[in-house]
């Protein structure tokens, strides 16, 4: 075992060499009106400036704490663990389990840890990912430690877990494998009790862990096998010079995290209902009959889970690429596009037709519009 395990010294050594920030797949710099403002509303700081449309992302360093909040809780992974950050973070925490399937992790402020514990700079670090790629490689039972966050710099620690956690028990009203799932929440510390099992991914002394393999009962109308290993999603990378302005990036790409999350939930078997409560992990929209095909949903689009075809006759939405930005929904200026509060996941891999038009009722002027 690890004497003490400083997580957050070894992804944050030198904070701003340790995070990349790619500022041309944030919503804000995207348009005007995005909602988001997650990042700069979390940092317990106040060390996260975003400027207007084409501009840029400014964090000030020196007041930057390391908590993590930032690379955890953005949608759009704006703030990412670059050199392979995330590999190293996810191989430590494993690294720690015990023979039994225990691990303890504790932010760096809690003094009451032991040689077997892990330590991380704040509990806020965690988005609920983490805890399932820890499930899937060992860990039966996982207990955050948290000091007394509303004195700490990084203040924000214990409501983001907690936020976490709660996505984790929505999880387990879905996937037959989470059945036995238990939350176990303390004065000071929420222990994760996951169903004893046989964790599919080992932790490796090598650089790379071996891939995934299947279990029982995947989802059977979703996907025949894993499309990649779990964690080499996690490489996918972007590292960013900041600049005074960024330049408007019309561009799709699907973040590492929401790979991952894709990839882990193919190995917790058989789901128990179809219809779901929409949340962070599973979107659903709907776009009215009298949509105008401007466009504007796909062009904003971060991830491609919207799609406007070149004739400009149909727009299908795929969900598993949707990350809830919430984006697309202002950037529709007809207010004809909204979120549901349902899903069915038999839809959920699927390219789904929202709206979708006959050729011939197309006009010249529906062909001035940009290209997307």
């Amino acid at each position: 075992m690890f004497n003490k395990i400083d997580i957050a010294n070894m992804v944050f050594e030198g904070v701003s060499r340790s995070i990349s920030i790619a500022p041309k797949f944030c919503s804000k710099i995207k348009h005007k009106s995005s909602p988001c403002i997650i990042c700069y509303s979390l940092c317990p700081a106040e060390a996260v400036t975003i400027g207007g449309p084409g501009e840029t992302i400014k964090v000030d360093w020196d007041k930057c704490t390391g908590c993590g909040i930032c690379v955890s809780q953005c949608p759009a992974q704006v703030f990412r663990l670059r050199h392979g950050g995330y590999r190293k973070f996810i191989d430590n925490l494993s690294r720690s389990i015990t023979s039994r399937g225990d691990l303890v992790i504790t932010c760096s402020d809690n003094p009451a840890y032991s040689r077997q514990t892990a330590v991380v700079d704040c509990a806020g670090i965690f988005n609920v990912v983490d805890f399932i790629v820890l499930y899937l490689h060992g860990a039966s039972r996982i207990t955050i430690k948290y000091g007394l966050c509303m004195e700490c710099p990084s203040k924000n620690g214990r409501q983001i877990l907690e936020q976490e956690i709660k996505l984790l028990e929505q999880l387990k009203t879905i996937f037959e494998d989470l059945n036995d799932l238990e939350i176990i929440y303390e004065s000071d510390n929420i222990c994760i009790i996951f169903p004893k099992q046989l964790p599919i991914i080992q932790p490796k002394e090598e650089e790379k862990p071996n891939p995934t393999v299947n279990r029982r009962g995947m989802f059977n109308f979703f996907k025949n096998t894993l499309q990649e290993s779990i964690l080499k999603s996690a490489d996918m990378i972007t590292v960013e010079n900041l600049e005074d302005r960024t330049k408007i990036d019309f561009s799709h790409e699907e973040t590492a995290r929401r790979k991952i999350f894709l990839d882990s939930i193919m190995s917790l078997g058989r789901i128990k209902r179809l219809d779901v409560e929409t949340n962070n992990l599973f979107n659903n929209i709907v776009i009215d009959e009298t949509c105008v095909y401007c466009g504007m949903c796909a062009r904003f689009c971060n991830t491609g889970a919207l799609y406007i075809n070149d004739e400009r006759t149909e727009i299908t939405f795929n969900p598993s690429k949707c990350i809830s930005c919430r984006l697309c929904e202002r950037a529709c200026y007809h207010n004809k596009l909204h979120y549901k509060d349902t899903l069915n996941l038999k839809t959920f891999f699927q390219d789904n037709v929202l709206v979708s038009r006959n050729s011939e009722r197309i006009t010249i002027s529906d062909m001035k519009t940009f290209d997307v």
